[in-house]
Formats: C-alpha cells, structure tokens, sequence
C-alpha cells in the first residue's frame, strides 16, 4: 500500500468530500470525558436526510445484500431481545454497505392477530367496555388507534437504537398491497387444492373464543398436584391428578375400570379403548360398557395406539375432547360428541349439567362418580398441561370447522431444501431439528375466530341443500366466479372468520417486495440474502415461509438463516412480565430512574397490560436489581455487548456489568483520540504546507510503531473473517482487544515519551490506527464511529494532512483482509507479547509492595536472541509502560541481596524478571500494616461464619441470600491467604 501512495498518509481510495454539511460543530473542543447522550444526538437524523442507509448505484449493475427485520408485533414497545436483532443485523447491513453493496434492510411491523387482539381487550376493560358491547367495526377502529400509537413509539426506539432501515420501505403487514399479497396466497393455494376446509379438533382458547395452533400452545410439565391460574375462574383450578373409576358392563355384573386426568369430559365418552396385546381385558374386546350418565351402550374397542402402563390400561375415549382419542374414533368410525360451547361452558348434550363452566363440572362429575359409588382413587399424577401462550387459558380440544393448508408436499420440499444445501442454517446444529419437526407436520388450522386480522377470502354460496366455497379477492369477484361454474345459490356471505397471523407473516419476504405483481424490487432484492431471527420461531416463521414462497414462487426466500439464543437476565432467567424483569433498551440507552421505571409499570397496571400479580413482581425486581435506576449507557454500548455475547448460543444472559464496562470502553476510545488531537498540536502547531508522509518500509520504523501496525493488521482480518462467519463475538473481541488492550494500554504510553520525528512519525500511525479502527468498528458502534471519524479528519485537514474522507463514516470503505499486509511480522509479535507478560509481572510485583508510585530498577535475564539483538529498544519500551526506572535485559546474570540491592523475582516463561525494591519499603511497617489488616479481616469472617452457622439464618435467609454470604466469605479466605503469602514474602526479604 505504501509503494502505491508513499506521500499520502490515507493511502486509500475511497470518496472524498469537499464540503460536507454536518449537523455538529466537530472543530470545537471535545469534552474531557464520553457522553452518550451529546454523541448520539443528532448523527441518526442527519443520516437519514442524506439517505445513506439508500442504494447509491444502479441496481441492476451492482451487488446486493437484501434482508427484512423481523416485523414487531404492535402489541407493545420493544423489549431487548428486539435490541439484539437490530443489533446483530445492524451490524451486518452496515459491514455489507461499507464493503461497496448496496444494502436493502426492510422495516415494519406486524399486526398480531390474536395477541393484539387480547391486549387491546384488556385495555378495553380497564374502561369497562368489551369487544362487544362496541362491536366488530367499532372495535376494530379502536384496534387501528392503537396500531398507530405503538408503531410510532416503535419505529422511535429502533431509530433511537440506530438502525439504519430503508425507511421508504416500510411495511405493515395489513396495508392494502400486502393484504392482496394475503388474499392472493389464500386464493391460488385453494385452487390448488393445497387450503380446505373440514371439521377436525383443533386448539381451542375458551378465553380467546379462537383456534390456535399446535405451535402456540405451551406444555406446562407438573409433578403433581399444582394450583393453576386460569382465565374466567376465581380460584386457581387443581391439575395433577389421575382419577380411577369403574364402567358397568351392558350384559353381566362386571365392571371395567378406567384412567382419566379429566373427569369433566365423561359426557363426552363414546367409548372404551385397549391395547389387543393387554391380556388383562381380551376377553372384553367387542363388548360393551353403559353410559353413567346417558345410559347408552359404549363399545370397548381394541388400538394399539392405547399405553398399556397408563393407569389401569384401559382408557376412556373422548374424541371431540382429545387428540389421541380422536384419531382412534376416527379409525374405527366412532361417533364425535361435543359437550362444551366456545367459552368452556357445557352445553346441551351434558343434560341436568349444561351450563356449567368446565371445571366446575368436574368437580360435579367427581362427586356423581362418588355418589354413585363409581370412583375407585384419587392420585397425585405427573402431567402435563397445554395452555395458550397468548392468554394464558388451558387449552380445550374441539371440534370445530376451520380452514387448513395441506402441508405434506411443502414440508418435503423444504427439508430437501437444506439437504441439497440450496438452504444453509447456522449453527448447523438446528438442521436436526428442521428435519425432525418438517418430518413430523400435520396440516396447519390457519383460520382464527377473531375480529382482528386478514378476514378469510372465501364466500359461502349456500343452495338448497348443499353449500360450496369460492376463494375470491371481494364479494362482486367472487359472484362472478359462481355464474362462471354455474353454482346455484340463494345466499351468499363471507367467513367470518380471519387467518392465522403467521400465514400473512409466511409471506413476508416476498410480499414487501410486491409478491404478486412482478416489481422490480422483486425482480432485484428477491431472494433476500440472509433472515436472521431467534431460534424460537424457527417453525413459527422461518419454516413456514421457506414452504410457502417454494410453493408460490418457485424460489426459497432466502439463501441462508441465521439463528440467535433467547436472551436472559444476568441470572440466566428469561425474560418475561410473570418474572418482572423485562427491560426496555431504550431505559439503557437514555437511562431512567427507579422513580420512572416505578411509574411505567403503574401505568401498565392502569390499562390492563399487566395483572396485579405481575406489577407486584415486576415492582419488587426493579427495586432489586435497580436501586439506583439504570444508568444510561448509550446505543453504541448497548449494541457493542450485545453482540459481543455469542449469539449462536442456545441462551445469552445480559449482564448489567458488561454494558458498564463496554460504555468505559467508549471513553477509552474517546480518550484516546483526544490524545492524538493533542499530539498533533504539539506535532504540527501551525497548517503545514509541506506533504507529509510516512515511511513507506516497515524496516525503518521504530519497533512500537511496527507492533502496532501488526496489531492493526491482525486486527482487519479477524474482523472480517468473523463477521463472514456471523462470529460477531469474535469480531467485537478484536475490537476491544486492539483498541483496550493495545493501542490504548500499550501503545499510547509507549509513545507518550517520544520527541521530535518519532513523535511525529507516531502520531501519524495513531491517526491511521483511529481512522480504520473506528471504520472497523462502525457497524458496531455507528454514533461515537461517526462522531469520531468526522472529527479526526477535520483536525488533519486543519493541519495540512491528506486525509480522502467519505462523507459519512456509513459509507465509508471498509477496512479489508491484507491491506495492511506489508506489516505482518509474526515474530516480532511474538516478542513483545512475551515482554508484555513481562511487564505485566512488574506491575504486579509494584502492587504487591507497595510500589505503585515508585520507580524500581528491573533485570530480565532472557535468552531469546531476537530480544537480545534488540534490548535498547524493549528495554525502553518496558521501562515507560512499567513504570520502572530502568531495566536491563541480559542472557545470564547472577543477583544477589545486599543493602542496596534486594530482589524480588518472577519467572515468565523460560525468562526471569528481577525487580530491586532495596530503600523503596520499611519491611517492618509494610510486616505490621499486614498483620493488622488481616487481623480485622479474621475477625469479620469469624463473625460471619458464626452467622452463618445458626439454625435461626439457616431456616429463615431465603436461599439467595446465603448464596451471597458464602460468596463473600470465601472471598475473605481468598484474602487471608494472600496476605498470609505476602507476610511470609516480607520474612524471607
């Protein structure tokens, strides 16, 4: 690179600006210390006007990289786990966007079917109103007013967490252009044959009124009987139970005993089921039992599907009730019967009982078995039960009409998808489990009895005796298409009901590109070039929407998938509003009081957003884990941690003192660059009107700067060849390493010395090192980069140095593999890594002894000819960043301890370190401030242990908090012991 440019010292071609219109004054002083919140401002709305997030170059003649955010749900503002989303796809765009593509990153947000729904009713009650009382129309206005609010806030905190989206581009998933897309799908996929319509069992929310899917029920697993909240009922009702009770047989005096874990579906038993292979009852099989209750006679059937050890082996079938129970009614032609309503109230077919809410009526169905002297045992039972992860409700199979997309062929086509490597899923890992769940579909219930969403597109045309469905985009559409098949009909009315939220989000990648009209956005962004998403809604979403846009389109929606962990507290719980300890990142960002924090969850118990039980806990979690509040620590500090945990990982716990740490690391960034600032106005006082540049043969540069230079090298090619492997831990780690570790802790104070030409010639390498780095870092830590990258180039050019700049560090070139090349030297790096571990000892053995301040003299006997061959320049280089007098760096010495001279020594490696602390301390004072010291701390470890040891804090500390205390008394052992070492140290000396 030097050959090609030796006098320039931005030897790199990339666009550079004349004027450039910038929304601070960066000629002004900087501040003596970071501040997030005067660097973060403004920088995001300059940005966005100078359309740096858009494509600067004809699309058909350049490279793209195409991806979607995941949309939000309106259901509520953003949580942190939608923080490392952007983060991690922030980060991607921004390094794809540098690297010369042109970057498509497509907002939006999601309208939520069900979720939304439920949330708004919630709120709804607060004012003492329900969905109906408004009704359908009304009701949805009220829902729209709600959209509007939440995508604001939400669009806000993505801009706040600097997330530079192709804002043109906009979605929301029931705008007029996506809900064609919807309806279109639904159309083409009906004429197709691939959606129908049948009754079958579904999912059924008796507090949503509505069918979910297989993948929106959570299993809660018990081990026995356990108390559960569930929606409607006053009380918590009992599960973990199973209850044995005898049938009658119909033509002896016999009985037949069965299992069940649910008593309140009895009314709905049409028969009894066994294994053929279950001896205990073969002479059973082909008989029948008589109804308690109906007093109709029940067939006892034999299915292989029945588990011989649960309960007493034979088990009553229930299929309009039960999965398993279902399909063996429907393998042997049994007949279905339905005894509860949509709201699991028992209608009709349950006689004297109707009307009662489901688990009332098992109660009173226990009570009959007893009265009746039917109930053979009550037991503890381990279970588990399925509940709603929308609203919380146990879950109740019915029989329900719905609409179904046969999923068969597309879940073939999917797997042979990742099989052929066409589609590539990282980590690698959940590849497995795509085969093992795509291998295992069922048939997907994509109709919902909800007001909120996509209404289904089918008319009903209803003849005299018979009705037929038409797929249609509206009602004159549709009426059409029957005059067309000459269908007779008298009435005609569209299904009330709407589709599932994730059949509209299966669409997603192709419909904001303008899926079915053939746009050019679907012509050049179409497939996208990565999703990246959290692992959770592997099947949800990504899943589906590989099935969907291989069946519609012909093409896989994107070329590869990357999945990240759910993110946890720092105490590895997820976060979640039953727990309490759900964050908002902007609260990082920005900051917030305890007293702010209070008031936000007030206000979401005032609206109906949060139960009382979960104010309470998320109250007692802030005043907790925040007593303080939370100190702001900026967007760059935020995304920085984020993406410094390894995303990959099945779980990543957000730890408080990582973004503390990382927000320090800003300032030592900051801190830096005002080092440089000074240097060069030592350096060049006044505007040079010479070329300056620097040597262009690393040969003749001083050891340090070639160090540094290796450094910067090393650091390129980690970056790049992480973020090409989606490590972004990885990369974030070079960063931190290169700027903390070396530039930073070793290099600034190497040179601080320094004067003259090596000045000079330093703070010329500092400046490169600070112009790529804060490009390396950009996609990181885009506000302090760009603050930064503006005000290093003003103060060059205020000094007369070429320095080419882009007019946004956004679109700035991005360092890459080599560049810096011509500075590898291994060797060397090697060297003063081992003189750094060096150092590292010296500084150790100053604190030890009180040395902190003083400058001792230091020896290393070494016998690495390389270090040899070059003592003066290490020496030097170990004497300024060890704060030692001297040091003198020799192949053999023998040392010995006189008045003057008494060492202490350390062994590195094959090398010793010697260090003479001979008049710098009073052995006998140092002896007894040690003793003392560890006498008070023997002291209070006695008093805790004591604590400790009695029954009273062993039964009534919670458990945490003795977790806490065992903590600190080890530490204080640690402590002792080390003071106990040091005293026998100062004995021998």
């Amino acid at each position: 690179m030097w050959k090609r440019a030796p006098k320039q010292l931005f030897p790199l071609s990339y666009r550079s600006c004349a004027t450039i219109n910038l929304p601070k004054n960066v000629n002004s002083d900087m501040p003596k210390a970071y501040s997030p919140a005067l660097v973060e401002g403004k920088w995001y709305e300059w940005w966005e006007s100078n359309s740096f997030f858009k494509q600067h170059r004809p699309l058909s003649s350049s490279e793209k990289f195409s991806m979607v955010l995941p949309p939000p749900n309106i259901t509520g503002t953003l949580h942190i786990g939608h923080a490392l989303t952007c983060a991690i796809q922030d980060s991607l765009v921004c390094w794809n966007r540098m690297n010369g593509k042109d970057t498509y990153w497509f907002p939006g947000c999601d309208h939520a079917g069900i979720a939304t729904q439920a949330i708004v009713e919630k709120n709804l009650k607060s004012q003492n109103l329900t969905r109906e009382q408004l009704g359908r129309d009304k009701f949805v206005e009220e829902i729209w007013k709600w959209k509007h609010e939440k995508q604001d806030i939400i669009y806000q905190q993505l801009k706040g967490l600097g997330s530079t989206l192709n804002w043109d581009k906009a979605v929301f998933t029931m705008d007029p252009k996506l809900c064609y897309a919807v309806n279109e799908a639904f159309i083409r996929l009906h004429q197709k044959g691939k959606i129908y319509r049948k009754e079958s069992l579904v999912n059924w929310s008796c507090q949503l009124r509505s069918a979910i899917s297989d993948i929106e029920v959570d299993h809660q697993s018990i081990d026995g009987p356990q108390g559960i909240s569930v929606p409607g009922y006053d009380k918590p009702v009992t599960f973990g139970y199973i209850y044995k009770f005898d049938y009658k047989l119909s033509d002896s005096d016999e009985r037949i005993a069965v299992s069940t874990t649910r008593p309140e579906t009895i009314l709905g038993d049409m028969a009894i089921a066994v294994n053929p292979e279950d001896v205990r009852y073969s002479k059973y099989i082909g008989r029948s039992v008589v109804h308690p209750i109906r007093h109709d006679k029940l067939p006892i059937i034999a299915d292989s599907m029945v588990d011989q050890e649960f309960g007493t082996g034979a088990v009553k079938v229930t299929p309009a009730h039960d999965q398993k129970d279902y399909e063996i009614a429907v393998r042997h032609g049994i007949e279905m019967l339905s005894i509860f309503d949509n709201q699991g109230i028992a209608n009709k077919n349950c006689s004297e009982f109707s009307g009662l809410p489901r688990f009332e009526l098992r109660e009173k169905m226990i009570q009959f078995l007893r009265d009746n002297n039917l109930l053979n045992s009550i037991l503890p039972h381990q279970m588990s039960v399925p509940r709603c992860s929308r609203s919380g409700d146990v879950i109740e199979p019915l029989l329900r009409p719905q609409w179904f997309v046969d999923t068969q062929e597309m879940a073939q086509r999917a797997m042979e998808a990742v099989k052929s490597g066409n589609l590539k899923i990282h980590p690698p890992h959940f590849e497995n489990v795509w085969f093992e769940w795509l291998g295992n579909i069922r048939d997907w219930c994509i109709s919902r009895q909800l007001w909120w969403g996509h209404r289904v597109p089918a008319y009903r045309f209803a003849g005299e005796n018979d009705a037929t469905w038409i797929a249609a985009h509206n009602f004159q559409q549709a009426v059409e298409l029957a005059k067309h098949q000459n269908l007779p009909f008298s009435t005609v009315s569209q299904d009330e009901d709407v589709l599932d939220t994730w059949f509209s989000s299966s669409l997603f990648p192709f419909s904001v590109c303008g899926w079915p009209e053939q746009t050019i956005d679907l012509k050049n962004l179409f497939p996208l070039n990565l999703m990246e998403t959290g692992h959770d809604i592997l099947f949800f979403w990504v899943a589906r929407m590989v099935m969907m846009s291989l069946e519609l389109t012909g093409e896989l929606p994107f070329k590869e998938v990357l999945l990240h962990g759910i993110i946890c507290d720092s105490q590895g719980r997820k976060m979640s509003k039953s727990l309490g300890n759900v964050i908002d990142p902007l609260d990082i960002v920005y900051g917030s009081s305890l007293k702010c924090l209070e008031d936000q969850l007030e206000s979401s118990l005032k609206k109906g957003h949060l139960s009382s039980k979960e104010f309470e806990k998320a109250m007692t979690e802030k005043r907790v884990t925040f007593p303080d509040g939370i100190p702001q620590t900026g967007s760059d500090a935020l995304r920085f941690t984020l993406c410094s945990y390894n995303v990959k990982s099945h779980f990543i716990n957000l730890d408080m003192a990582t973004l503390k740490k990382n927000r320090l690391f800003c300032n030592k960034i900051w801190q830096a660059t005002r080092f440089l600032f000074q240097l060069l106005d030592e350096t060049f006082p006044q505007k040079s009107s010479n070329e300056i540049y620097l040597r262009k043969d690393p040969i003749h540069s001083s050891l340090i700067n070639q160090w540094i230079m290796n450094g910067l090298d090393k650091m390129v090619s980690q970056v790049n060849s992480a973020m090409s492997r989606y490590d972004f831990h990885h990369a974030t780690d070079a960063l931190y390493t290169f700027l903390y570790g070396s530039l930073c802790d070793v290099y600034l104070e190497a040179i601080k010395p320094l004067t003259g030409v090596d000045k000079q010639e330093s703070a010329h390498v500092l400046a490169i090192c600070l112009d790529v780095a804060l490009r390396c870092l950009a996609p990181f830590m885009p506000f302090i980069s760009e603050e930064l990258y503006q005000r290093l180039h003003k103060k060059l050019a205020d000094h007369g140095i070429q320095s080419p700049r882009s007019m946004s560090i956004l679109i700035a070139k991005y360092p890459v593999k080599d560049e810096f090349a011509i500075w590898k030297n291994a060797e060397l790096e090697q060297n003063v890594d081992l003189i750094l571990r060096v150092v590292t000892e010296l500084r150790n053995v100053k604190v030890e002894y009180g040395l902190a301040k003083s400058k001792p003299e230091a020896i290393l006997i070494c016998s690495s000819e390389n270090i040899l061959s070059k003592s003066d320049q290490y020496s030097k280089l170990m004497a300024t960043i060890g704060g030692l007098e001297s040091v003198t760096i020799c192949e053999e010495r023998r040392l010995q301890n006189s008045k003057e001279k008494v060492w202490v020594s350390r062994t590195v490696d094959s090398c010793s370190v010697h260090v003479n602390i001979a008049g710098m301390v009073d052995l006998r004072a140092e002896l007894k401030k040690n003793q003392d010291k560890m006498r008070k701390l023997v002291d209070k470890l006695s008093r805790m242990e004591a604590n400790m040891n009695s029954s009273s804090y062993q039964l009534s500390a919670p458990s945490h908090v003795q977790d806490i205390h065992r903590q600190k008394a080890d530490s204080l052992r640690n402590e002792i012991n080390s003071l106990k070492l040091y005293a026998q140290k100062l004995d021998e000396l």
